[in-house]
């Protein structure tokens, strides 16, 4: 029985350990949607410092998410939202990684391929750049029921 206590608290511990989490508190709930209110902070929250820096880097940003138990949750429930780190990489990846290096490769062949001018070639790429952040929002429906959420009461 110990032997079987101990693997689970192992899987478990596993399986937390390939989900990226973060606490907030349920600011709307819908039949099939709760929406989780959730404080980013960067690495300067930590730090001990803070107080006489001038970085206000907090930020609130509200989390979707898709569940059959929307109806176990209310207004003001403090929750646990995660995501599988595979899929915030994968986020990652299309928000920044992709378009850093459309506005990178356009630049260059603008400039080396094409013979444009800097300010000319600087404009192109931005645009493609621009072009490429529209066409993700328009998608946006589509690429966010790849992306799905877990949520739990703290």
């Amino acid at each position: 029985l110990q032997r079987t206590k101990l693997c689970n608290y192992l899987e478990q511990k596993k399986k937390m350990e390939d989900c990226s989490t973060q606490h907030g508190i349920v600011t709307e709930v819908q039949t099939d949607r709760v929406f989780v209110l959730v404080e980013q902070k960067s690495a300067c929250a930590s730090c001990h410092a803070r107080g006489a820096c001038s970085s206000f880097d907090k930020k609130n940003k509200t989390i979707e998410v898709a569940t059959k138990q929307a109806s176990d949750y209310q207004k003001g429930d403090k929750v646990e939202v995660s995501i599988s780190t595979r899929l915030g990489m994968k986020a990652v990846v299309i928000a920044f990684l992709v378009p850093f290096v459309l506005l990178v490769i356009s630049l260059i062949l603008c400039l080396k391929t094409f013979d444009f001018s800097e300010p000319l070639s600087c404009l192109v790429a931005i645009a493609i750049t621009a072009i490429y952040y529209f066409v993700l929002f328009k998608q946006k429906d589509k690429l966010s029921s790849g992306f799905k959420f877990g949520i739990r009461h703290l």
